[in-house]
């Protein structure tokens, strides 16, 4: 065989054998050993658990059920009540809660030694502050996109989270029930902190995808290559975590919150990775948002960090 064939055979097996090593390390490496649960007495506990299970077994990590139980803001009802009303809400609601953590502890009982629950009861305010605190110790945070009337009062809470607990937010549709795996992963990128926060805390559920997608939307041209180039230097970065992504910039005429939901159904990805609030929270809601678009419309979970 031709010497300059032999040392490009030689070069290709190399790359790849280095590729999978990289991937293999990066396997290794990369786990989620604490993942937070967000529990509050509705049917919605279940879907969560079970998220949580299916990433608990992948990542060999200890589950803790945060119970969220909300009093009663005395700012509203003291008005209409009294004080002494107030107290007896705030007894109604926390004999409520005794019930739903009995539940609850029944319901964990079910997963592997590792677990533990913990049950925060406070006022608005200072609930949302005592949930991001439990946040930081863990790897990963799970809770519902506040879509339904059930869950919407909860925004503030993952808010809260997302901006003050340091870790990465994974958000299940309402009723979503987990797939047998994450095989198909969408990144969508822009040139922000929020992005590169989003791809670091993922990262254990990219580095185990067997297919990553890294999209960008290109609303209007900037750069030499129209946003092209930006993909080229995340997708070299993943490369050498033993991750081999696609880049693609999108075109469209629509939003860029609404360019990645159809890019992910076409794809049918299993999990879409994004950076969240890259405006302030008061245009996201003015204005609508990619946030915002992806909170409200996507059909998968949502890996979001800010």
């Amino acid at each position: 065989m031709n010497s300059a064939i032999d040392a490009e055979v030689g070069m290709k097996d190399f790359t790849q054998s280095s590729g999978a090593s990289a991937k293999a390390r990066a396997v290794g490496n990369a786990a989620y050993r604490d993942i937070a649960v967000h529990l509050d007495g509705s049917p919605e506990d279940e879907v969560r658990l079970a998220h949580a299970e299916a990433l608990g077994a992948r990542h060999a990590a200890r589950i803790t059920g945060v119970f969220t139980n909300l009093l009663p803001d005395p700012a509203i009802f003291v008005g209409e009540f009294g004080t002494s009303a107030i107290g007896q809400l705030v007894d109604d609601v926390t004999e409520e809660g005794d019930a739903s953590e009995k539940r609850l502890r029944q319901r964990l009982t079910r997963l592997d030694p590792a677990h533990e629950l913990r049950r925060v009861d406070a006022f608005p305010g200072i609930l949302e502050q005592a949930v991001a605190t439990e946040a930081r110790w863990n790897d990963l945070f799970i809770a519902t996109c506040p879509r339904d009337d059930s869950q919407a009062r909860w925004r503030p809470l993952l808010e809260r989270v997302m901006f003050d607990g340091g870790r990465g937010l994974y958000l299940v549709p309402p009723k979503a029930l987990p797939r047998s795996a994450i095989q198909t992963v969408l990144v969508g990128w822009t040139d922000t902190r929020q992005s590169a926060r989003a791809v670091a805390e993922a990262l254990p559920l990219i580095v185990q995808a067997t297919q990553v997608h890294v999209v960008t939307v290109r609303e209007e041209a900037h750069g030499r290559m129209g946003g092209a180039e930006v993909l080229a230097d995340i997708c070299a970065h993943l490369a050498r975590h033993g991750v081999e992504a696609t880049a693609t910039v999108l075109d469209t005429e629509t939003s860029a919150g609404d360019a990645i939901l159809a890019e992910a159904r076409r794809i049918s990805a299993d999990l879409i990775v994004a950076g969240a609030y890259g405006h302030s929270r008061f245009r996201e809601w003015v204005l609508g948002g990619v946030t915002a678009d992806l909170l409200g419309s996507a059909p998968v979970p949502l890996f979001l960090a800010h």
